[in-house]
C-alpha cells in the first residue's frame, strides 16, 4: 500500500493525465498502482473518493492544488524526500491516464521532463538554511504549475460538475 504522499500523487496524475472525471474510473488504475491491484478496504476508499473529489474540484475551479506533504515544520530533508515521492507518484499516474505525451505542447513537455528531473532530486543538505528553503519552494511551485498544465492540457472536463457524495 502506497503513503499518503504517493496517493494523492497518483490522484492527481490519474486526474491530469485524462481519466473520467466519474466516480469509479480513476479506482482501477490507482489501485493497480498503489495496491497491487487489489481492491481497498471499504473505509480507505472512502477516503480516498473523498481525496480525489477534493482534487477535482480544486483543478475544475482552476485553485491548484496543494500537494500533500509534511508541514512547514517538518525538516527541510523529509519535505524534499516528499516531493520526490509525489512526484514520482505524479508521473506514474499521469503515464497510466495519458500515452500520448507526443501531443501535449512543447511547454507542457519540458514541465513533464522538470517534474522527472526532481525525482531524482537528492535531499541530502548539510544545513536546512534560507536558500534551501527557497530552492525547495521553487521547485514545489514548479511541480504545482505542472500539475496545473497538465490538466489544462489532458484532464477531461465532465458536462456537469461532479457532486461530492451525499454523507448521511
Amino acid at each position: 500500500m502506497a503513503t499518503a504522499v504517493e496517493a494523492h500523487g497518483v490522484i492527481c496524475g490519474l486526474v491530469c493525465g485524462g481519466v473520467a472525471l466519474d466516480d469509479k474510473s480513476w479506482l482501477p488504475p490507482f489501485n493497480d498502482l498503489v495496491n497491487d491491484g487489489f481492491g481497498l478496504p471499504a473505509p480507505v476508499r472512502q477516503v480516498m473518493t473523498d481525496l480525489y473529489h477534493e482534487i477535482v474540484e480544486s483543478l475544475m475551479a482552476q485553485k491548484g492544488v496543494e500537494l500533500l506533504l509534511p508541514s512547514d515544520e517538518a525538516p527541510l530533508d523529509e519535505r524534499i524526500d516528499s516531493l520526490v515521492d509525489w512526484s514520482q507518484a505524479f508521473l506514474a499516474g499521469f503515464g497510466v491516464a495519458q500515452q500520448e505525451l507526443s501531443k501535449a505542447s512543447e511547454e507542457l513537455q519540458e514541465m513533464i521532463q522538470d517534474i522527472a528531473s526532481i525525482t531524482q532530486v537528492s535531499a541530502e543538505f548539510d544545513q536546512e538554511d534560507d536558500e534551501n528553503e527557497a530552492s525547495f519552494l521553487v521547485l514545489y511551485e514548479n511541480v504545482r504549475l505542472g500539475v496545473m498544465m497538465t490538466f489544462e492540457e489532458f484532464g477531461k472536463r465532465p458536462d456537469t460538475p461532479i457532486a461530492p457524495p451525499t454523507l448521511h
